[in-house]
């Protein structure tokens, strides 16, 4: 007897992958994934942090019994608990399945579920062509977005995040976290550098025109705030679409 395979998940945005035991993937892997980002946010947030420390205890009592101690360096151990990752940020199974009403079952009256009626005793080509005309007719729009606007799970974006937006932002953040006595421009002089680049920083001098040095600092202020409003909203389980653009 064939064992019944379990439900296929499905995610909004792209979701992490790991490879496997032999063959495992690299860090950007899961970094190309928004749902890291929120569990790399989340664990700059204090407030968070110290409801981890209190055994979950606290203000965010209720955001600790979904998100759970973040505390740890290992994101796919994380998103691999059955209580974290795909609970959290999968569409539920009964409503992004395609599958056979029960008998007697009444169809789910969603507005993006399309419910047919399928005579078996006609022709398969006819069927299949029929299926196409009605998806034409029927589907909204490009795959994902689609779903993204619709999304059923538990905990949702909005908008498109911008991935490379984020990883900025929070290299940013961090770079400012351990060095509080640098100037904002020295900041953004070494942005390249935070992200990669094997090149030195400009080494603006001060001589050089002023506007250079307040252009780079409002940008960087720019970045500081979107990482803080960022992680500010993560105590309440959302991800600002403000934050990563």
């Amino acid at each position: 007897m064939t064992k019944k395979r379990d439900h296929l998940k499905h995610f909004p945005y792209k979701h992490p992958t790991f490879g496997t035991k032999n063959r495992p993937n690299p860090k950007a892997a899961w970094e190309s994934s928004v749902y890291y980002w929120w569990w790399a946010y989340l664990k700059r947030n204090t407030a968070y942090l110290d409801c981890c420390a209190n055994a979950g205890q606290g203000e965010l009592a209720s955001i600790y019994a979904d998100f759970g101690d973040v505390r740890g360096d290992s994101f796919k151990d994380w998103w691999m608990d059955a209580r974290r990752g795909v609970r959290l940020f999968a569409e539920p199974v009964a409503d992004d399945t395609v599958r056979i009403l029960a008998e007697g079952e009444s169809a789910l009256s969603l507005e993006q579920t399309l419910t047919v009626s399928v005579p078996l005793y006609l022709p398969k080509r006819f069927i299949e062509r029929r299926f196409r005309e009605l998806l034409t007719e029927h589907h909204l729009g490009e795959r994902g977005r689609q779903l993204a606007k619709q999304s059923r799970a538990k905990y949702k974006f909005q908008g498109q995040p911008n991935l490379q937006g984020l990883k900025v932002t929070l290299a940013v953040y961090d770079f400012r976290q351990a060095n509080p006595e640098m100037k904002l421009w020295e900041i953004g002089d070494r942005i390249p550098f935070l992200l990669g680049d094997k090149s030195p920083p400009w080494k603006i001098t001060p001589t050089q025109d002023k506007v250079v040095r307040a252009s780079l600092a409002a940008t960087v202020s720019r970045y500081l705030k979107r990482a803080k409003e960022a992680i500010e909203f993560t105590s309440v389980g959302v991800f600002p679409r403000n934050a990563d653009n």
